[in-house]
């Protein structure tokens, strides 16, 4: 399709080159009767045949990438790169043009270090890497230069060349113990060497600090094994490293750290751990697994370190507080915070820790109905001045219909400025007749967002959306041809995920114009999901163009015309059916136009669909579907995404409030929060009540880029709110 559609415009722009030189030559056929003749037809054939060439060597180069890759992988296994190097260098060199020769190149230089043993020849290695930092030297830019660093600290671990190895510099974990473990390597070899021991003893002891470090803040390392022999037998291990790595750990709810660190003495012939060390982190990792039990430790007495003068087993007992209140009901009798009043107590809590369970306390019953709970709540709240408790309560008094004023008082200055408080207490100030309440609304009116749109409702007028426009930038496409023709030949091959990582490594190092420029390009070759990541990179929030590309069109067309409806559905449901603006909202919210989402749900693709979900559909709407798989498909997963909606319209008729919501959250939810509500909410209260923050922001965000999207193309009457949305209670 791509490939057609460049096609059909230079055919189209050699046509016009073509027919203004033949009216030029017809101008001025009395001054030079002898100007050449263009015959058109030639022109287009030979150009054609050209293309034709070019594609039948593009097609020719990918097969043979695609095989050197292959063989190279069989040549690493059997330890046969070197033997065949005139073969692999001969494939590279036939893929001159190809845009990933570079990629085949590296692959190369990545099978020769893997074969690298002790065993050598020294000469060998120290050639590959000049190889390989000559070629970092004519590629300096490249996305792959970080890969090919990584391959020399590689290859001289493969070598066991240790002087080679502690003379580079490391840049991640991995290559940090390499390192480590070679300058060790080569102080132990020179203590047996020299007469300055004095001198050896103070390196390696530097080495060994700098590993402890290490050591102490991770739960495990790669490959340290020398270090953490000579380290232990140093004494580094005591005892109270220990206890400060398990806090660590335990803050991190590192269950398998703390499983690691207990059984680090099996390293060690003979070595036992300490009978009290080894209850304690015992006692650790069943908090972590079993927070329940933090009641048995919190309400014994604590015990003092004689050494250090600090409670023993404080941190656990601090940090797995909010973990333990997670096994209490929230719907629990008389919730109170008495009992842990005295916990804080005898456990010494300052008062930023007793203020941070505090906070987890009322997060956790914050909906519990006790009349003391809520009046003890109602006060802490007020004293706390915590912003997500004080924007929570506002929640509850919208949904019960009372006093908002003293809690959008409370809120610190910055949380009074997002657009929701905004509108929030212009309403109430309109309520009570203040004169700047219409000016208030009007300025929040000409913002961007959904109260925005929601304030241009409330004072009648229609929405007007401010669009800049995308700066000119000359040529992008032909100043970044390199990084841009890798990035088309790996979505061609269907290595999405490389080709988003080159995106982001281009766009990144630009300024933003660049990055909108690169970001509208991308929308314009149908790479709808780096379109969208690039306006986020380049924080184009005021582009709406750039981050609600018109992606999918012709697949939501065919989509929502396959719609089957009986002839029992509601004369509503068939008048009003999903719009295409809406489905496609409901897709950019999703999975941001990226086609392999998938989230720790395993909600898959474009419109983001449970398989349980897709199947049920599929079976009740009779549409195609082979399995999970099917859900990466752009037009599989539309067709039953739009399916699904469709079927929440019949539930939920022209609301698509209710819609969204159910979409997100499950409509057995929609039910209860319809139930809380009563049929008392306006819709502003009914979207601003709703428990679930994720489901809030996204109704708010798909009714919003459903406006965007009916302005992008072009509806002749914009809607903001439908009547069955903005007239019902709910």
């Amino acid at each position: 399709m791509r490939a057609l559609k460049h096609t059909t415009i230079s055919l189209f722009i050699l046509t016009a080159l073509s027919g203004s030189a033949l009216a030029n030559q017809h101008a001025h056929k009395s001054k030079t009767e002898t100007a050449p003749q263009i015959n058109l037809a030639e022109e287009q054939a030979k150009w054609a045949q050209q293309q034709h060439a070019h594609e039948l060597k593009l097609i020719e180069q990918r097969a043979t990438f695609l095989q050197l890759e292959s063989l190279l992988k069989s040549a690493v296994k059997n330890n046969h790169v070197s033997n065949n190097a005139k073969l692999f260098l001969g494939l590279i060199d036939s893929l001159k043009g190809y845009p990933l020769q570079t990629d085949a190149r590296v692959a190369y230089l990545d099978a020769r270090v893997k074969t690298v043993n002790r065993d050598t020849p020294r000469e060998e290695v120290n050639a590959l890497r000049t190889d390989i930092e000559q070629f970092i030297q004519q590629h300096s830019s490249h996305f792959l230069r970080g890969k090919l660093e990584q391959s020399i600290f590689t290859l001289f671990i493969n070598a066991e060349d240790t002087q080679a190895l502690a003379k580079l510099t490391p840049n991640n974990l991995e290559t940090q113990i390499a390192v480590l473990t070679a300058k060790y390597q080569i102080e132990a070899a020179n203590t047996n060497q020299t007469a300055e021991n004095q001198s050896n003893d103070k390196n390696k002891s530097a080495i060994l600090s700098e590993y402890e470090q290490l050591w102490l803040n991770n739960a495990e390392l790669p490959n340290d094994a020398q270090l953490w022999a000579a380290w232990y037998s140093q004494g580094g291990r005591t005892e109270e490293k220990i206890y400060q790595k398990a806090e660590m750990l335990f803050s991190k709810n590192d269950a398998k750290g703390l499983e690691i660190l207990a059984k680090e003495l099996e390293k060690v012939d003979g070595a036992k751990e300490n009978a009290q060390v080894n209850i304690d982190l015992a006692l650790y990792l069943d908090l972590l697994k079993n927070p329940a039990n933090l009641k048995t430790l919190a309400e014994s007495l604590p015990l003092i370190d004689g050494n250090t003068n600090k409670i023993i087993h404080k941190f656990a007992v601090v940090l797995g507080f909010s973990r333990y209140l997670r096994t209490i009901p929230e719907n629990m009798n008389e919730p109170t915070f008495t009992p842990y009043e005295q916990w804080a107590k005898t456990w010494q809590l300052n008062e930023t820790e007793l203020r941070d369970w505090k906070i987890a306390f009322i997060s956790r019953f914050f909906d519990n109905e006790s009349p003391n709970f809520v009046q003890w709540r109602d006060q802490e709240i007020l004293k706390l001045n915590a912003d997500n408790l004080i924007e929570r309560r506002l929640r509850t008094a919208i949904w019960q219909q009372t006093d908002l004023l003293a809690w959008l008082n409370a809120l610190s200055d910055e949380a009074k400025q997002k657009q929701e408080w905004r509108y929030w207490m212009t309403k109430i100030a309109a309520q009570a007749s203040d004169k700047d309440a219409k000016q208030r609304l009007e300025a929040l009116s000409r913002e961007r967002g959904f109260y925005p749109m929601l304030a241009a409702v409330k004072l009648g007028h229609s929405y007007k959306l401010e669009m800049p426009k995308i700066p000119q930038e000359s040529n992008i496409q032909e100043k970044y041809a390199t990084e841009l023709a890798e990035i088309a030949e790996l979505r061609q091959l269907d290595r999405l995920g490389a080709a988003k990582q080159r995106w982001r490594s281009l766009l990144e190092k630009l300024p933003q114009e660049k990055q909108l420029a690169l970001s509208q390009y991308a929308n314009e070759q149908n790479w709808f999901e780096l379109g969208v990541d690039g306006s986020i990179i380049a924080k184009a929030w005021d582009y709406i163009d750039l981050r609600l590309p018109n992606a999918y069109s012709q697949y939501f067309d065919i989509a929502l015309s396959n719609v089957n409806l009986s002839a029992t559905e509601p004369q509503a449901i068939v008048d009003n059916r999903v719009t295409k603006t809406f489905a496609m909202a409901i897709a950019r919210q999703e999975s941001a136009w990226n086609p392999m989402a998938q989230s720790s749900a395993n909600a898959r693709g474009l419109m983001q669909l449970l398989p349980s979900t897709a199947q049920k559909t599929a079976e009740n709407q009779q549409l195609p579907y082979n399995g999970e798989s099917d859900l990466f498909k752009p037009l599989n997963n539309i067709l039953l995404g739009t399916a699904h909606l469709n079927e929440l319209n019949a539930k939920y008729p022209n609301n698509r409030i209710l819609i969204a919501s159910a979409y997100n959250a499950g409509a057995s939810r929609v039910e209860k929060w319809l139930a809380r509500a009563n049929g008392k909410l306006a819709m502003d209260e009914f979207i601003a009540s709703i428990p679930f923050f994720e489901t809030r922001g996204y109704v708010q965000n798909v009714l919003t880029y459903d406006f965007y999207y009916q302005h992008l193309q072009d509806k002749e009457k914009l809607q903001t709110f439908s009547k069955e949305e903005y007239d019902r209670l709910y």
